[in-house]
């Protein structure tokens, strides 16, 4: 049985990968490869396999292409000459064997950070002892201050000391 040549060009290596992927889902043939062209991003699909399964998948594949807007161009080539599928084949590059593998150190975690939490006093609180630690001024954070929340700057203890 004579095997024929399938050529799918659309815009994107992804949307190539999807359509080769649906045609070889849809029929029955042998990706030869993904080339990319000059140009725009085009990226031709090549299949091969028997007529009737080549024509199915590149009809697959341009549906796909064309609901994208990714369609460029598409040829089935039923029973190609002597040259042409042996040439379509030798065009593609050889496989890339795998990398060997390389050990990569585990990263080490960053220290968590605490965020730092605001004290909160409210208004309607009574007043509180500047021996009793807790912090009444939100503007200097002293518990020394007298001065509570809401009340004119002029009352803190260090309102003259900023800079």
């Amino acid at each position: 049985m004579k095997q024929s040549l399938g050529l799918l060009e659309v815009s994107g290596l992804a949307l190539a990968i999807c359509c080769a992927d649906a045609m070889a889902k849809a029929a029955s043939i042998t990706l030869v490869g993904l080339e990319k062209t000059n140009g725009s991003g085009w990226t031709v699909i090549k299949i091969t396999g028997d007529v009737a399964s080549v024509q199915s998948a590149i009809i697959t594949g341009t549906h796909l292409a064309e609901q994208q807007d990714g369609l460029v161009a598409h040829k089935v080539i039923a029973r190609p000459g002597e040259g042409i599928l042996s040439r379509a084949m030798a065009a593609t590059p050889a496989p890339v064997s795998a990398p060997a593998a390389v050990s990569v150190p585990e990263p080490v975690p960053a220290p968590i950070e605490e965020p730092e939490t605001e004290v909160v006093v409210e208004e309607s609180a009574p007043e509180a002892a500047p021996e009793d630690g807790i912090i009444s001024c939100n503007l200097c954070l002293d518990p020394a201050c007298k001065r509570q929340k809401g009340e004119p700057r002029s009352l803190c203890l260090h309102s003259g000391k900023r800079g």
